[in-house]
């Protein structure tokens, strides 16, 4: 089947599936709606609607909630994902719409992503839902099941989906088609044990085809008859089932094994010299900076996942504290983002800028705070100069082999660019207690 084919599929059955499909959280205006959005990251619109009215009742307006304090709002959202970050959000965000934009919601991507807790998804929702701009909101439903019926290539990018389904789409049909998607996930198309018998998509949907063809549900074949022996003489196997003292009288009939004497001839040394090579030599270290703590912090400049150009001249007069990372997505790097995001609003209390630094694209820098909506920014050093200037690319050791990459370690610098302490062995899981200890 051609792409253009199952797009039209598609379109024909969820438009008279889902006729009137629109967003399921519940608003009263533009703020509200804002407000909701950012609520629902990591989180159901379910859970979001059962918090929502009495923090409306409350905080109605931006001017409401701008006057309101992080510690006042999470009491009101603590039953919902990651309330600390959240609270703190939507009271910047709520200042900002007051005292920069008159209560009103910009409409310009750029705007929307520059207030807290606003990533690309939640921009896009906002043109689409508010707007009717022709705008692709790419959430994990969106970014499952394009994938699963095959109307975008395999992925691991939701800014890849979006582009893919934005080029398929026409632009009367985006709003539509992406709430088609994220209702199609909810209740259909769920990510554990998706509902394939119960779908109307199982004649273009790639994943039905792959996973529930008849020829791949096999009934169980009985087990083979064992064969009795023809003779009088018992087999190992019957004779194991004999009455102890028949077993006792059989074996004492077998043959005795044969054991391997030492030989005398080989000696210790040439014992040990028998072994298998190991793939690394031994007493392997692994690389450490060079940088010391009281050195000068080197300078640098580079772009963060929304693309604007982080400079360290910026932070003069501000704790900064800058930590190193090997890959984007991974799990012990998403491990160590999400515990600074859950401390973030300590680690700010505290007086620290919190920036990371790996060598992957802006773009996939992106991807990655958006989908664990991290508050700080990421550094895409893809030629490793910052990397390189803090000596942190050298021999690494990983399931045997040896290596050179990035080494996971933690710069505090001063408010004078003087590095105060240097965590080398990072607790990915504790890095911001590690951080915050004396």
């Amino acid at each position: 089947m051609k792409l253009k084919e199952r797009y039209q599929a598609c379109i024909e059955y969820f438009s008279k599936t889902f006729p009137d499909a629109q967003t399921e959280l519940a608003y009263q205006s533009p703020f509200q709606l804002l407000i909701a959005v950012i609520l629902s990251a990591q989180c159901t619109d379910k859970r979001v609607n059962q918090v929502s009215p009495q923090l409306f009742g409350l905080y109605p307006t931006a001017e409401a909630m701008s006057k309101a304090s992080p510690e006042e709002v999470f009491e009101l959202i603590k039953s919902i994902s990651y309330p600390n970050s959240k609270s703190r959000y939507l009271c910047e965000t709520a200042q900002i719409i007051h005292s920069q934009h008159q209560g009103r919601i910009p409409q310009q991507m750029n705007e929307l992503v520059a207030l807290p807790g606003v990533g690309r998804k939640t921009a896009n929702v906002i043109q689409s839902v508010l707007f009717g701009k022709s705008a692709m909101a790419v959430d994990t439903h969106v970014f499952r099941v394009s994938q699963r019926i095959g109307l975008v290539a395999p992925t691991r990018s939701f800014l890849k989906v979006e582009t893919q389904l934005m080029r398929n789409f026409s632009d009367s049909v985006v709003p539509m088609a992406h709430h088609w998607l994220i209702l199609h996930g909810r209740y259909t198309c769920l990510a554990r044990s998706p509902k394939c018998l119960a779908c109307g998509l199982k004649s273009v949907c790639k994943y039905y085809q792959i996973h529930n063809k008849p020829y791949m549900k096999t009934t169980k074949q009985p087990s083979p008859k064992k064969l009795k022996p023809k003779t009088g003489k018992l087999t190992p196997v019957a004779a194991v089932k004999q009455k102890p003292a028949q077993n006792a009288k059989i074996l004492k009939n077998q043959p005795a094994q044969k054991t391997l004497k030492k030989d005398s001839s080989i000696s210790s040394k040439s014992l040990t010299q028998l072994k298998p090579k190991q793939k690394n030599p031994s007493g392997f270290k692994p690389h450490v900076s060079s940088l010391k703590v009281g050195d000068l912090a080197p300078s640098f400049k580079a772009q963060d996942q929304h693309g604007k150009w982080i400079n360290s001249k910026d932070f003069k007069g501000k704790t900064l504290l800058l930590y190193f990372y090997p890959k984007d997505d991974t799990p012990g790097c998403t491990k160590e983002a999400c515990n600074l995001r859950d401390h973030h609003s300590r680690l700010v209390k505290s007086r620290y800028v919190v920036l990371g630094v790996s060598a992957d694209s802006v773009s996939k820098h992106n991807t990655f705070a958006q989908k664990y909506d991290l508050p700080f920014s990421l550094l895409a050093d893809t030629d490793k100069t910052i990397i390189k200037s803090f000596d942190v690319w050298g021999p690494k050791q990983f399931m045997g082999k040896v290596f050179n990459g990035i080494h996971r370690n933690t710069f505090v610098i001063n408010e004078k660019g003087i590095i105060t302490k240097i965590i080398h062995k990072v607790d990915t899981g504790r890095h911001a207690e590690q951080i915050l200890a004396e």
